[in-house]
């Protein structure tokens, strides 16, 4: 069985880079630090890592969403700084104007950074940090100077003055659908019709696993994470089996944005 067969046709060059990352570390004897991955790319990296390598993850924040990984030999001692990981802080006139995740990713997005190059963006209290890699750090703070058509201002940010990102709370449901289609779960678990889940799916509103899915009939597995602009999320915990009708049951996480 190839290692291929343990993921979608879409992940495969996703694999083949970690692949290489473990060759590159096991060929020079030193450590790969990668980009900003998301958690399935994390998870992915895990498996495919397993006991070859030692394995590190960071995001900046704790409790981050997307981290850094960092594949090193066996006996390699890790330091903090080497994950290279600045935070910083967006001053704007929080009097006059709200940002929002949306915004102030499409704002470093604008300026040419790639998305791996950045990773969680926290909101609390009018409080807006997000963290870049070092690599970039210079460059954007000579280039974001505005968010949409607000002025803003970027500060580094000291560990003791970070935000603390807070614990998701996921509310536990059981459901059952006909088949293991996108549209169909979406209908199913968030009480859309079937038109209107199709709808979102097409026009990109949609992601499973952080990547834009735009085909309804995109068959879902046990483990995915559905996302829908607007609405909030959904974890497939467990397929459950079927009923004498045929119907599948399922065990889901829903998570309200």
């Amino acid at each position: 069985m190839s290692v291929y067969d343990h993921y979608r046709g879409h992940e495969r060059e996703f694999v083949d880079l970690v692949l290489n990352w473990i060759d590159h570390v096991e060929a020079t004897y030193t450590f790969k630090l990668t980009d900003f991955l998301d958690p399935r790319e994390q998870q992915i990296t895990r498996e495919l890592v397993g006991t070859k390598c030692a394995l590190f993850f960071e995001g900046g924040f704790e409790g981050a969403e997307r981290q850094r990984a960092l594949i090193a030999p066996d006996y390699y001692e890790l330091d903090a700084s080497d994950f290279d990981i600045a935070i910083y802080r967006i001053h704007y006139p929080t009097k006059f104007v709200e940002l929002s995740h949306r915004q102030v990713t499409g704002t470093l997005l604008n300026v040419g950074l790639k998305r791996g190059k950045f990773g969680d963006v926290v909101i609390q209290d009018q409080v807006v940090q997000f963290a870049v890699a070092e690599d970039v750090a210079s460059y954007i703070e000579v280039n974001v100077e505005r968010a949409g058509k607000t002025k803003i201002r970027l500060s580094r940010v000291e560990l003791e003055d970070q935000l603390k990102i807070k614990e998701q709370e996921w509310q536990e449901e059981l459901g059952f659908v006909s088949s293991l289609r996108f549209d169909t779960v979406v209908s199913e678990v968030l009480g859309f019709s079937r038109q209107k889940a199709q709808s979102l799916i097409k026009q990109g509103e949609s992601k499973v696993n952080y990547k834009i899915v735009e085909d309804p009939s995109f068959m879902l597995e046990e483990g995915d994470l559905l996302s829908l602009r607007g609405t909030g999320r959904v974890k497939l915990t467990a397929i459950l089996g079927s009923t004498k009708r045929d119907r599948i049951k399922l065990q889901y996480g829903l998570l309200k944005g």
